[in-house]
């Protein structure tokens, strides 16, 4: 299969012009900034499907599919991520090169696995000398034949990959390529993993082909996963996949959870039929893998919102994969849980019960479609009928499909609603974010490269994230953006739909005030002004707490100043009122 560099990809992106695209296909109608069709991927009357030309970029407000030009090329035309770039460079008037085509990068991908090989065994080697890293381990039950058979390691700080594998400039190519290392914009090299405990990704037939490494000090994020690469595609790999093969041999079902750690302590536990998707969420390549592995799939979520928002979206995909003699299920662990801490406090045995009363994805998929409408209202109940039609019209098995039109037609047996409003498996949706902080959030969404936002105070605002949902949600899109290279709106709002309030993140980025963003810049400043105001007043709120319950002489010199400014401060405003 032809394989293309990270380069060649983006320039084939960034010469395709997404409107004009999306147009040949859905007829688009400009409001405002941007461009506005009903969606594609679901049934509505009321266009939801917002497509922004500046940021490049597509998302529906319905249903919350979004992407770039490739994503949604592959979406409506079912392409493989090799034929839409393809198509797109075709349409764009690039030649895309053949020696990446054809043997060239062939040639190189035994070298670079060496390399991944030989920095994994670096990283092996390193946690036997790094006690904080070993009781990490410890401390999630992580026996030494488990790091043993899992490959676990450590990145330690400093450059110990650089000094040991990246002698010759070839070589440091080679870790640049592979993954292990990242270029900063000055050209300058640093370890990617750094300080982090490491994840071996090996794909279906158990070949090293990426790394994921999870800090263990607070720093953010907090997992960070290898960058594309020409032996890794985190759509089409499936963690611990070739460990589970005998385990989904033996049990004839094969287990999908969220994360890593919940991998390994499940297999550790004796249930070995369990992976986890690779950096992304489930998606449609990853998902027929899973029914290629087994005729039964099970997906396990966390109790969490990110959990049930992430299994909204892996049912929604399901319905052209549920062919005649395939079973799909879902479980949602208790609130609160996911199956590492489960297994810890209550064991395989009870885990192992929870397993048996996984539920059918259609049940779950139209009790989420259910939430969305008051089912009492006899309109809203028709519109809610008439997508699940929808739904159900995609089941590839036939039979799946009349069993379930069948109960569409019963009253009776529509799902409902439970007293309070909610539903079972999912609370209406959250609301917005608000406010002069949401504005902030928005500017930074909008023009995260803007020289400006480097006067915002973001030690004040790390300390006050937890006083308000908007300022937590700024400081993880500034710790998001640290970690992009070429930093840019698409960028930006690609990477954060991956966040549990990913879809808040797109929805936010593309609600905007045309007239407004004209002036951005110039807004830019003033709304840094006032946000860094805001931040001083909370500080000085928070030492006058901390002065009345101590006593000022439990400030430092530089808090105490700054507590009686702001005591002058609301003297004179006092004065000026009186």
């Amino acid at each position: 299969m032809a394989r293309y560099s990270r380069q060649v990809i983006d320039s084939v992106i960034e010469r395709t012009d997404l409107v004009r695209l999306i147009d040949a296909r859905v007829t688009l109608k400009k409001k405002g900034k941007d461009y506005w069709a009903c969606c594609p991927f679901h049934h509505e009357k009321t266009a939801s499907f917002s497509v922004s030309s500046d940021k490049q970029i597509y998302y529906c407000f319905g249903c919350h599919v979004h992407g770039n030009a490739l994503d949604f090329l592959m979406a409506y035309e079912r392409l493989s991520f090799v034929e839409a770039l393809e198509m797109l460079a075709d349409q764009a008037g690039i030649e895309l090169p053949r020696d990446q085509q054809a043997a060239g990068p062939d040639r190189r991908l035994p070298a670079l696995r060496d390399m991944l090989e030989r920095s994994l065994e670096v990283y092996r080697q390193a946690l036997a000398q790094a006690p904080q890293a070993q009781q990490y381990w410890q401390s999630r039950g992580v026996s030494g034949q488990t790091i043993e058979d899992f490959g676990l390691g450590y990145a330690p700080e400093g450059q110990r990959i650089l000094g040991q594998l990246g002698k010759s400039p070839e070589d440091r190519e080679l870790l640049v390529d592979a993954g292990i290392l990242g270029r900063a914009d000055d050209g300058r090299l640093y370890e990617r993993f750094r300080g982090r405990v490491i994840f071996a990704i090996r794909d279906g037939r158990g070949r090293l082909c990426g790394l994921a490494g999870r800090s263990i000090d607070g720093r953010e994020p907090k997992y960070l996963n290898s960058p594309e690469t020409s032996l890794y595609h985190k759509a089409q790999v499936l963690f611990a996949l070739d460990r589970a093969r005998a385990g989904i041999r033996r049990t004839g079902k094969v287990l999908l959870v969220e994360g890593y750690l919940d991998v390994i302590t499940l297999h550790q536990s004796g249930i070995d039929n369990a992976v986890a998707a690779s950096g992304t969420a489930l998606g449609e390549t990853q998902l027929e893998t899973l029914f290629r592995a087994s005729s039964e799939v099970i997906l396990c979520f966390d109790g969490d919102r990110a959990g049930r928002a992430a299994a909204q979206r892996a049912v929604a995909l399901s319905p052209t994969h549920l062919r005649p003699g395939r079973l799909l299920r879902v479980l949602f662990l208790p609130e609160g849980e996911d199956p590492d801490s489960l297994l810890r406090h209550q064991g395989a045995e009870v885990f192992t019960q929870l397993l048996a009363g996984a539920r059918p994805a259609v049940d779950v998929f139209l009790e989420f479609l259910a939430t969305e409408y008051d089912l009492q209202q006899g309109d809203e109940l028709a519109q809610y009928r008439r997508q699940a039609r929808d739904f159900l019209d995609k089941l590839a098995d036939p039979d799946l499909r009349e069993v379930y039109r069948q109960r569409l037609q019963l009253a009776s047996d529509v799902p409902q609603v439970t007293p309070g409003g909610r539903s079972p498996v999912l609370a209406r949706k959250s609301t917005s974010w608000r406010g002069e902080w949401a504005r902030c959030l928005a500017l930074f969404l909008r023009n995260p490269a803007a020289p400006a936002w480097a006067a915002l105070d973001r030690e004040l605002l790390q300390r006050f994230a937890g006083e308000r949902a908007e300022l937590a949600a700024l400081a993880r899109a500034l710790e998001i953006s640290a970690s992009i290279t070429h930093l840019s709106s698409q960028a930006l709002c690609l990477a954060l739909a991956e966040e549990p309030d990913g879809e808040r993140y797109l929805s936010l980025a593309m609600t905007g005030d045309s007239e407004a963003e004209v002036a951005e810049g110039l807004e830019i400043e003033k709304t840094l002004a006032r946000a860094n105001a805001e931040l001083r007043r909370l500080r000085s709120l928070s030492l006058g707490k901390l002065g009345d319950r101590a006593g000022i002489g439990a400030l430092s010199a530089e808090e105490r100043a700054e507590l009686r400014q702001h005591l002058q401060q609301k003297r004179g405003i006092k004065t000026a009122r009186s």
